[in-house]
């Protein structure tokens, strides 16, 4: 039975696919015909993280095991605190979600010497100024402190 292919991005996505089903190409010359696949990032890929200390604030990092505490934009801690910096942090897929954006600003806060983030949110990544990254990804960013 053969199936008539309406669409040009099928047909280009049969044709991709053909090497990995073991189905090669004969040329004139005996040269390779290369293959590309196109590709996004899934959810196997790690989220960058930026971080920025205050000036002249260098603390210790912290233990892995030592905790840190989330505030929300909006939400205080109810305790004096010293700024020792800020955490960025862009996610490369639509799969990761807010909670591993906060996991990865907790570690980053953990290697500033950080007990807490504060006034912490996320938005989309080109709705920020500056951009930080392409429409639709995730971007988390805090403030890094520690308890006074």
């Amino acid at each position: 039975m053969i199936h008539a292919i309406n669409s040009p991005s099928v047909a280009y996505e049969y044709v991709y696919a053909l090497p990995a089903m073991g189905i090669g190409f004969q040329t004139p010359h005996g040269s390779v015909i290369a293959t590309f696949i196109p590709a996004c990032p899934g959810p196997g890929v790690a989220p960058s993280v930026k971080t920025k200390f205050a000036p002249g604030v260098r603390p210790a990092p912290r233990s892995r095991s030592s905790t840190v505490a989330v505030f929300s934009r909006g939400q205080g801690p109810g305790r004096a605190y010293q700024v020792l910096g800020e955490v960025g942090v862009l996610a490369h897929s639509s799969h990761t979600g807010v909670d591993q954006l906060t996991a990865y600003a907790k570690r980053a806060a953990l290697d500033m010497g950080g007990d807490a983030i504060v006034d912490t949110w996320w938005d989309d990544a080109a709705s920020v100024r500056p951009k930080a990254g392409e429409q639709g990804m995730l971007y988390l960013t805090a403030s890094v402190v520690r308890w006074q």
